[in-house]
């Protein structure tokens, strides 16, 4: 048995030797021919170099084995071979029936194995870039609000700071209730009418001294008795500088004029801030505390109340329109594009 197998063996390898190769007949029918590799290229619209692989029986690595035997097919046709029978010889030829290699197999596992791993790394890389923007959304969620201070009226703020006034206790009523039963006169501090009219007193006791003085010193003429009134008397100027009356009333009507100029600077302005478009602001009262900061949206009207002066810095004055204690503010002036700052009432 294992004799006549090595014999069929033989046979087989002897029959391929003595047949000749597909790219053979095709080469040995071109030249009974006579045609060139370029004629038979142009007819199948190939280019000379593939005429030439597929007489030399090499194959193209970057091409599919099927392309080539078409390729083989159509010469064997334009020559008038047997298509079929130059076809056999192709694969009989280049095996056709052989597995792939095991080199290109571990390639394409390599290649998939690689794959994966990038995906994952794509996959880790989504989720961090998912935590950041969760945490970027729950800090800007956290961010208190634009407004420094709430719009709470000037008489709502006195209740509460009224409120929040600790009462006295029992130990201060009984110190105070001591104070007032004792028996010891506290002196008081004089009052300002008392200052002044101890001042005055003092003053004309220094004038007297001084006319006595004055009178020793000058020298005066008399032309008679001085029972009929006969003593002349030296001709002096009234200096109003020295009149106390005139100086007093002076002080006193100063006085008065500053008590009101610091009543109006610290008189409660009501302001009302219609805003036609979006806006940053910063108002500060007399008190220098911010009653109102950041940016206002379109269509919010904001009433506030301070103590003026308020000192107000308008980043858009066009998109601001602005009533203090119900009276219209021009803010025309204002209407430049930069920022505008003025103090109320204007």
């Amino acid at each position: 048995m294992v004799s006549e197998e090595k014999a069929n063996q033989d046979v087989n390898s002897q029959q391929q030797e003595h047949t000749p190769s597909p790219g053979a007949m095709l080469k040995a029918r071109r030249e009974t021919l006579g045609l060139s590799q370029q004629a038979v290229a142009d007819k199948l619209f190939l280019k000379a170099r593939q005429i030439d692989d597929l007489e030399n029986d090499l194959l193209d690595e970057k091409s599919s084995i099927t392309f080539t035997k078409g390729y083989v097919r159509n010469y064997a046709k334009q020559l008038g071979l047997n298509a079929q029978e130059v076809i056999d010889a192709f694969e009989q030829y280049h095996n056709q029936t052989s597995v792939p290699s095991s080199a290109k197999l571990q390639s394409f596992s390599k290649r998939v194995a690689k794959q994966t791993q990038d995906d994952r790394w794509m996959m880790v890389t989504y989720v961090i870039l998912l935590l950041i923007i969760a945490a970027v959304v729950v800090w800007w969620y956290q961010q208190p609000n634009d407004e420094t201070a709430p719009d709470v009226p000037l008489t709502e703020a006195i209740k509460r700071e009224a409120a929040n006034t600790p009462i006295s206790t029992a130990n201060d009523e009984e110190d105070l209730g001591g104070a007032l039963n004792s028996t010891e006169e506290v002196p008081l501090p004089p009052t300002r009418q008392e200052a002044v009219t101890q001042s005055l007193q003092e003053t004309s006791e220094d004038e007297a001294v001084s006319n006595t003085l004055d009178d020793e010193n000058t020298g005066f003429t008399q032309e008679g008795d001085l029972n009929d009134g006969a003593i002349s008397a030296p001709v002096s100027s009234i200096d109003d500088s020295n009149n106390l009356t005139a100086v007093v009333e002076e002080i006193t009507s100063q006085d008065e004029t500053s008590e009101i100029v610091e009543a109006d600077a610290n008189v409660p302005i009501a302001m009302v801030f219609t805003f036609v478009d979006d806006c940053w602001v910063n108002i500060k009262d007399a008190t220098g505390e911010a009653i109102a900061y950041g940016v206002k949206q379109k269509g919010r009207v904001m009433e506030i109340q301070g103590l003026s002066p308020v000192e107000v810095t308008l980043g858009a004055a066009n998109n601001v329109r602005l009533t203090v204690n119900g009276e219209s503010v021009d803010l025309s002036a204002y209407h430049n594009g930069r920022t505008a700052r003025f103090t109320l009432p204007m």
